[in-house]
């Protein structure tokens, strides 16, 4: 899945999001680009499908004492063939997320979440997994004026805000 991705990695911040400044020149708002990022999201999850279409069973052995979770037995005793089938669609999903970087700064990251869901055949039993992949498109650092006061009120409980505020 990772090597799909990649390939769409053209891309720089300002391909998925727009700032817009007021007068003074500070970030009054940002404004994802819908086109851009839908483009990636579908391309991503039909290049995906394409793939898993392509090669709708992957047969791989395993050996019968790998079954067993114990570590001397892992790795012997005769072969056992799985397949692996797709069962059903890969699904993707956009993720923009802020988080404070500093006192000034905050941290915009857009993420793609992909999800897929796949079937395990063993000769004795069906096990129905969900492969989930988180994939960074883009991060950026947005910059803004430092205050002249700061207050870090994150050790603070209730009752000692409340005393704060008085």
């Amino acid at each position: 899945m990772n090597k799909l991705l990649l390939q769409c990695g053209n891309y720089k911040y300002e391909d998925f999001s727009n700032i817009v400044r007021d007068q003074s020149g500070n970030v009054k708002m940002i404004q994802i680009n819908n086109v851009i990022v839908n483009s990636i999201s579908s391309d991503v999850a039909l290049r995906i499908q394409n793939e898993l279409n392509k090669n709708h069973t992957g047969d791989f052995h395993i050996r019968l004492g790998s079954f067993t979770g114990l570590k001397i037995m892992s790795g012997r005793g005769p072969e056992i063939e799985i397949k692996i089938v797709t069962a059903g669609n890969v699904e993707t999903d956009l993720v923009s997320q802020f988080s404070h970087a500093g006192i000034n700064q905050t941290l915009h990251r857009i993420y793609l979440n992909v999800k897929c869901r796949v079937s395990i055949l063993t000769p004795y039993d069906t096990i129905e997994e969900e492969i989930t992949n988180q994939v960074l498109l883009a991060e950026a650092v947005i910059v803004g004026e430092v205050p002249d006061t700061y207050y870090n009120l994150n050790e603070l409980n209730n009752d000692d805000l409340i005393e704060i505020l008085k």
